[in-house]
């Protein structure tokens, strides 16, 4: 039989391609974290020996928020998406993007689904999964004690479900009939495989097959990092699997019979066709890319070559394969002998002293990357089969042999010590005592201050308090430089600084041409002069409920291009606002009032007021309604895109820096995750380096709340990437590049 090729590469996403069908030869839907459900067909009589298949795209829905999961409904011919929205949109494949209907009920994202025999089955961050029937939701499936990011319907009254909590479970009607475990991670998919088995993926990097009793019939080992999706071919009784290593895999007979690289770094979904054996992969570039064994529809030769180059030429980290001694690795030469089995990887010395890594396709060496960056010569410590940093001794009871703490020195010392002490079942008691003991044995970080931005007055101003963080790594103890993580940040900043002369000569300008009934009397802008200036020092409730009034009339009443200034003094003494009442009336008119966040400066300053609301007890309890969280940042997302101001970046990632304090000192999971796919949209755009280096702290801090839920959060919107990629644009910003490894840290 032969291999798979190439088919053809079909562009249209513009972010990751998150879930896949292919069910027709002719038709390929996809989800992507662009927020837009696209459909793939068949030109008609395309199919030909010299230029393959061609395909045309629309978008068939487009979300308000990242799809992630989909399900082809066969009897129906409708397509059911799911996503961040935690809402499942039923859509037609015609482009028309109006959902026949819409299905509520999960409190979270809605990672997978599923649909047989009139049923459709889905799964939630959220820890369920629901069973729908008639548009009805029939059973809600609690047992889980983590995400539910697997799904497959049996039967109409039998399902299976995998989980973050590794475990994977088999349903007949709302009661659990069994529970299945082996898996080492996060279960990440489920296919059925025949008529009496189903293959499971997983984190741990292994695609296991079972029977329906549990038992575990073979484990198939290969990839080399996380598992995403397995999928199954019916017409070879293939099984195919993707994942984190950039591969798609085939699998027959519990053997890998040939591993497919795509040029980019997360293959998150594949699918497989039943009646052709042509099978699709979407991946983190946004690609969709279709496989075939036939050879009437392999794209051209020159398509075919373009790919084998963009594979080759992909940038491999030196973090993806581990430390590499470049003086011990083979030439060339090495390339002359055969692989050992199919998808052998071998890294080679080239003649520029390059590291450049093939693999072994079964009849020749392939080229699949360049490794890249500098190789790492600290040595690490092995740990129950893992590197770290630390394997410290801790005494705990006299008599009685030590206990192994590992820590790596990026990690946050309290999240070490949690694990440290969940694994000996110790009581968190002891909680501060461990993660004090790490610090002390290991380094610091100290919080530093900033560079000034300018002003939209144009003077220059300083943004935040004196201590807005910057990373400074202490000396340590020992002769190697080391540190603890930056998270979590629980320092609230703010942008309190103003320069109240040109912001009161500007409003004095443009109140001379204000009718009277529009205009300010001349001794409400002197007390409010007096009173702005001596802000800094002091500034009593009574004063800025005052000076709130006429920031209020400017807002509501003067044109858009005017309000500036209005915004301005609300941004400067709503930390002194004590009364509730009057705290909402400057929210629902910054809210309200039409056209503010048409103009970007007025925007800028709105999102600078939001910042400031945190000084306070009173602003954050008005910040934690939902529906004033909602719409802070429904506004605060309009604002992510190319073309802001520095001043708006800096704004926008400050404002989301205090979220994320105010979601670890609450330990509020449902406002991070309001939260965290604003900060990983924003990390990919972002230019301004203060702006990212806030933004890297802010989404570092949201990870590390305590819920395994939010890193996969973290996983699933490709923050690894992002962030990986935010760290090679500010390269010369050793403080982000402290952040992002340490972000990286959590996300592994």
């Amino acid at each position: 039989m032969p291999d798979f090729k190439l088919s053809r590469t079909l562009e249209g996403h513009r972010s990751d391609v998150r879930g896949l069908i292919f069910p027709k030869p002719e038709l390929i839907a996809s989800v992507s974290r662009d927020c837009t459900l696209r459909i793939w067909q068949h030109l008609h009589g395309s199919a030909n020996s010299q230029y393959g298949v061609e395909w045309a795209s629309d978008v068939a829905y487009e979300s308000p928020k990242y799809l992630n999961s989909i399900a082809w409904m066969e009897d129906t011919e409708l397509i059911a998406s799911g996503g961040l929205a935690q809402s499942i949109t039923v859509s037609s494949p015609a482009a028309n993007q109006v959902p026949e209907y819409v299905l509520n009920g999960h409190e979270s994202n809605v990672c997978a689904l599923d649909y047989n025999s009139g049923v459709l089955l889905s799964g939630s961050w959220d820890k369920t999964a629901r069973v729908w029937v008639d548009r009805e939701c029939k059973y809600i499936l609690r047992g889980h004690e983590q995400a539910v990011w697997a799904v497959l319907v049996l039967a109409p009254n039998q399902y299976i479900t995998g989980s973050a909590d590794k475990t994977i479970r088999l349903w007949s009607g709302s009661k659990t009939t069994g529970v299945y475990t082996g898996h080492a991670d996060v279960v990440r998919s489920i296919c059925r495989v025949g008529e009496d088995r189903f293959a499971s993926c997983s984190n741990d990097g292994s695609v296991r097959i079972w029977d329906f009793g549990g038992s575990c019939l073979a484990e198939l080992y290969g990839h080399t990092s996380f598992v995403y999706s397995v999928a199954y071919s019916s017409t070879t009784d293939e099984i195919i699997s993707s994942g984190e290593d950039r591969s798609v895999r085939v699998w027959k007979g519990g053997e890998c019979i040939q591993t497919i690289i795509l040029p980019c770094t997360s293959v998150w979904v594949v699918a497989a066709n039943s009646e052709n054996g042509d099978i699709a992969a979407g991946g983190s570039d946004g690609v969709v890319r279709v496989f075939s064994r036939n050879e009437k529809y392999w794209a051209t030769n020159e398509e075919i070559a373009k790919f084998d180059e963009q594979v080759a030429g992909y940038a491999i980290s030196t973090s993806e394969v581990g430390n590499i001694n470049k003086e011990n690795l083979p030439g060339q030469e090495a390339l002359a002998r055969p692989g050992t089995k199919v998808g052998q990887v071998i890294m080679v010395k080239t003649a520029y002293s390059a590291v450049d890594a093939y693999q072994w396709t079964g009849e020749k060496w392939s080229k699949i990357g360049e490794v890249v960056s500098g190789v790492g010569s600290q040595q690490k410590q092995i740990y129950d089969g893992q590197e770290y940093d630390y394997v410290f001794d801790v005494d705990i009871q006299e008599g009685a042999p030590p206990l192994k703490l590992p820590y790596n020195a990026t990690e946050n010392p309290y999240m070490a010590a949690q694990r440290f002490l969940e694994k000996n079942e110790l009581p968190l008691s002891y909680l501060d005592e461990t993660a004090k003991f790490i610090e002390k044995n290991s380094g610091g970080v100290q919080l530093g201050t900033q560079t000034p931005l300018e002003d939209p007055y144009g003077s220059r101003y300083i943004p935040g308090q004196e201590n807005t963080p910057r990373h400074e790594v202490p000396p340590a103890a020992s002769s190697k430089r080391v540190r603890f993580s930056l998270f979590p940040q629980k320092q609230y900043l703010y942008i309190r600084k103003a320069n109240v002369a040109m912001l009161m000569n500007k409003t004095q300008e443009f109140n001379a041409n204000k009718e009277l009934t529009l205009s300010i009397s001349a001794d409400e802008l002197s007390d409010a002069s007096k009173i702005l200036a001596a802000s800094e020092s002091s500034l009593s409730a009574d004063a800025a409920n005052r000076v709130a009034r006429i920031g209020l009339k400017i807002v509501r009443s003067w044109p858009a291009s005017e309000k500036l200034g209005g915004l301005d003094i609300l941004r400067i003494v709503v930390g002194a606002i004590d009364n509730a009442e009057n705290l909402s009336e400057i929210l629902s008119c910054t809210f309200d009032t039409p056209g503010i966040f048409d103009v970007p400066n007025n925007a800028m300053m709105a999102t600078r007021l939001f910042t400031n609301l945190f000084q306070t007890e009173l602003g954050k309890t008005l910040v934690r309604q939902t529906d004033i969280r909602d719409k802070i940042l429904d506004l605060a997302r309009g604002l992510v895109g190319p073309g802001v101001s520095k001043l708006t970046e800096v704004a926008l990632a400050t404002l989301l820096l205090n979220f994320s304090v105010m979601v670890v000192l609450d330990n509020d999971v449902e406002t991070a995750f309001a939260v965290i796919g604003i900060m990983t949209e924003y990390l990919s755009i972002v230019k301004e380096p203060e702006a990212a280096y806030r933004l890297i702290v802010s989404f570092g801090t949201v990870l590390s709340i305590t819920s395994p839920e939010i890193i996969e959060a973290g996983r699933s919107l490709d923050g690894k990437k992002i962030v990986q990629q935010l760290k090679q644009t500010f390269a010369a910003e050793k403080r982000i590049e402290t952040a992002s490894d340490d972000v990286l840290q959590l996300l592994k």
